[in-house]
Parts: C-alpha cells; structure tokens; sequence
C-alpha cells in the first residue's frame, strides 16, 4: 500500500507487511553454542520447518534474523506475518503436539540454549523506504 510522499522526501513510504495481514508474531529462540547455522539449515529444509509452518491457514510470511550478544550467545528472531489473529493459536495447537513434532523435535531441540519466547499481537502498521 503506497503513501503520499511527505514534502521534502525522496522515497516514497509504503507498509512492509504483506497485505491483508492483521497479526503478527516475534519468537526469539535462544540457540545452543555453535548452532545457529544447523537451526536455520533445518528451518530451512525440514519438513516441520518452515515449509510446514508455511502451509498452515493463515500464514503469509516469515523474516529470519540472527543476534549475537556480547557474551557470544546466539538467539534467532523470527518475524511472523499471519491474516488473523485467530490464525496463531491453531497453529500453535499443531505444534504443541509431541507426537506430530516428535522427529522436529528431536533434531531442533538440541539447538536449543531454552525455550522459545513468543509475543503475539495484532499488526497495526510498518513502513520502510
């Protein structure tokens, strides 16, 4: 979605969500020591990575980001677009399922430093230019 351009820019100011998205979610997931390359390789390629997240109702679009602190620690940030709001807790349902996860599971678990944190919320806007 385009905006007017205010006086005096020289880029034009548009939403850098996908359309039609009206929530969104941050996960950060604190990685193990030397994992960070193996996490995004299996969110990447596994079949419970990001190809079945992708294929859940709802699910538009999905930004990785990798932080490392002072101490060398490594979280990954996921940044989440969904249509609904109502989108997420099914999704989420899916993947508290230890018994459909269990082969995920096992491979990304021992990527993981602790538990993910998630904060889920309705998108309002975004612009970028």
């Amino acid at each position: 979605l385009s905006r007017a351009r205010p006086p005096g820019t020289t880029h034009l100011l548009h939403t850098m969500a996908p359309p039609n998205c009206n929530a969104m979610a941050l996960v950060s997931v604190p990685l193990a020591a030397g994992k960070a390359d193996e996490a995004l390789a299996l969110f990447k390629d596994h079949e419970f990575g990001i190809k079945y997240t992708m294929s859940m109702k709802g699910a538009v679009q999905f930004d990785f980001g990798l932080e490392t602190a002072e101490d060398g620690s490594e979280t990954m940030h996921i940044f989440e677009y969904w249509h609904e709001v109502e989108d997420y807790p099914a999704y989420l349902a899916k993947r508290g399922d230890a018994e459909l996860m269990k082969d995920w599971n096992a491979v990304f678990g021992p990527c993981l430093a602790g538990p993910p944190v998630i904060k889920w919320f309705p998108h309002r806007a975004a612009y970028t230019n």
